[in-house]
């Protein structure tokens, strides 16, 4: 057992014998003893692999975050939560939110986390001329359309989101997902990426696996893989509620282009977020993908309405794009449906197979030999 799991094992066993629950989770952010802001709520509903190991004692989702959510890239509160952002520097009040949500080139250095963007205004950004917070950019004549105030600058509805509600600032991927099959797993789901960073992605959708983390083994559920980079720790998976296999479910990933922030909605319902600054970029790609697990698994994945939302537009219901890549991973797997031309809310991605040839891996260890996918350009 490595260090971080047997953190993971005696938190887990304290709250047990504390009889640590649900009850004693904050309500909002709070100023910690070292001085930095901190919600265990939202901590615990964005990162529910995190509550199912330690539970939803403040104290331990603290722990999990300074030991290894700061540096897999977790958030420690709402980016949205402006008002409770606030700390005061020297004369002025710093709002970390606003900080971040301005100045992206800082956030993608450091993270989300308070202390260090105070910091960098400390050492740096005041030097740089970067302003605290928005009245004070206001004050000085100079305020910008990025300051974070509204549903164009990146406060999005958890209910009843669609898409041409989304401002220039965002970009989105859209789609409903029927997914069934046999086996010990299979998975289906849309995916966003940067070409210009191919090994940078986040995807959505719905995987059923026999081994899965509880409360989800030998279930279906929603399923996010958040690929900051290929290397160790740089992939960080969170589960975001059972799914219903067989039925259609839309899923949608919507990018703040800004700060790099990623919102996923099941159903036009936020069910999560998460954040790569890798994905802030001018040439967004899309994919449509499906797999399954090992050798003898089969996967029968639709789907269907495919929606894409490109950055600078507004008030769209999906934009018509032209994919131009199709890939089957896996001779036992058939891609169909993938026409080439201008693509239509009507056209449909099947991914359907049994997957072969593994010859004892699974899709963890060979996970580029498992699937059939389409990829969209976005930005052409």
């Amino acid at each position: 057992m490595n260090f971080k799991k047997l953190v993971l094992a005696i938190a887990s066993a304290a709250a047990l014998i504390l009889g640590l629950d649900a009850v004693s989770v904050q309500a909002a952010p709070v100023k910690q003893a070292d001085g930095t802001l901190f919600d265990a709520t939202f901590y615990a509903a964005s990162y529910p692999d995190v509550a199912v190991a330690l539970g939803y004692d403040p104290a331990l989702m603290k722990l999990h975050y300074d030991l290894y959510g700061k540096k897999e890239g977790r958030l420690p509160y709402a980016p949205t939560a402006a008002t409770t952002g606030a700390q005061t520097t020297g004369n002025q009040t710093f709002d970390v939110t606003y900080y971040a949500g301005r100045y992206p080139d800082v956030a993608a250095a450091l993270g989300y986390d308070p202390s260090l963007l105070k910091l960098h205004y400390d050492l740096y950004g005041k030097k740089e001329g970067r302003f605290p917070n928005a009245a004070a950019e206001n004050a000085s004549g100079t305020a910008a359309a990025t300051t974070v105030t509204s549903v164009n600058n990146g406060a999005l509805p958890t209910t009843g989101l669609t898409m041409n509600m989304l401002g220039s600032r965002y970009w989105a991927v859209q789609g409903d997902i029927i997914l069934s099959g046999t086996g010990t797993g299979y998975h289906a789901k849309i995916v966003v990426m940067n070409q210009d960073n191919p090994n940078c992605s986040v995807s959505f959708g719905i995987q059923y696996d026999m081994f899965a983390a509880r409360p989800y083994t030998g279930k279906s559920m929603f399923l996010c893989e958040n690929v900051v980079n290929n290397l160790p720790g740089g992939q960080v998976y969170t589960r975001h509620g059972q799914a219903i296999l067989g039925v259609p479910q839309t899923v949608m990933i919507v990018v703040d282009n800004q700060t790099g922030l990623i919102y996923l909605y099941v159903n036009g319902n936020q069910v999560g977020q998460v954040a790569n600054t890798n994905l802030i970029t001018n040439h967004p790609i899309a994919r449509a993908e499906a797999c399954a697990r090992i050798d003898g698994d089969t996967v029968n994945a639709v789907i269907t309405n495919m929606k894409f939302k490109r950055v600078g537009t507004s008030n769209t219901n999906g934009d018509s794009v032209m994919p131009f890549y199709k890939a089957i991973q896996n001779p036992g797997m058939a891609l169909t449906d993938a026409h080439y031309k201008q693509w239509t809310k009507t056209d449909t991605v099947t991914v359907q197979g049994m997957v072969i040839g593994l010859n004892g891996l699974d899709w963890d260890s060979a996970y580029a030999s498992v699937s059939g996918s389409v990829l969209f350009d976005m930005f052409d």
